[in-house]
């Protein structure tokens, strides 16, 4: 007969060692995997945004290559007559609206709206001024802010005086 028994089985501190070790595992891992959706919201804002400056700077070379210098009201944008973009003094998109304005500006969070689902086209995230889709637009001091409904603190920046757009996707 052997000196070992023939029980394999753990013992009751063995089993407390490795539930404490898991323990301690999962409390020094658990905060780096429990942040994913703020960083899926991050990406997702600065995707959008990157998209976004794209088609504002896109808009802006349609603009200067089609020999502009001012204002110009209902610039066909993508060639298919529905994206149709009043372009500002500076030749930056400032609103999307019928009929003919002389001088379009961005004055509203109407006319941000506007400006993100011309440039954006359809399909883009959604735009609303409230909280009711995925972005919200407000405006203030000709500068359009997109929030990210999901992540207040994720934001989306355009300026209709120079066409820059900031990306803040930080909390």
């Amino acid at each position: 007969m052997s000196r070992y028994s023939a029980n394999f089985g753990f013992t009751l501190i063995e089993l407390v060692l490795v539930i404490v070790i898991l323990g301690v595992l999962s409390v020094t891992a658990a905060p780096r995997f429990i942040d994913f959706q703020g960083e899926a919201h991050a990406a997702t804002v600065q995707g959008t945004g990157a998209a976004f400056a794209s088609a504002i700077k896109l808009a802006h070379l349609k603009w200067a290559s089609t020999g502009n210098s001012g204002p110009v009201d209902n610039l066909d944008l993508y060639g298919n007559g529905s994206n149709l973009m009043d372009m500002n003094a500076s030749g930056w998109p400032a609103q999307s609206y019928l009929p003919y304005e002389a001088s379009p500006m961005l004055d509203n969070e109407f006319d941000c709206m506007s400006v993100w689902g011309a440039v954006l086209g359809d399909g883009s995230p959604t735009v609303a001024s409230d909280t009711s889709q995925d972005y919200q637009a407000t405006y203030s001091n000709n500068t359009c802010t997109f929030l990210l409904v999901a992540e207040p603190g994720y934001s989306i920046f355009y300026d209709s005086n120079s066409g820059v757009v900031t990306i803040d996707s930080t909390l």
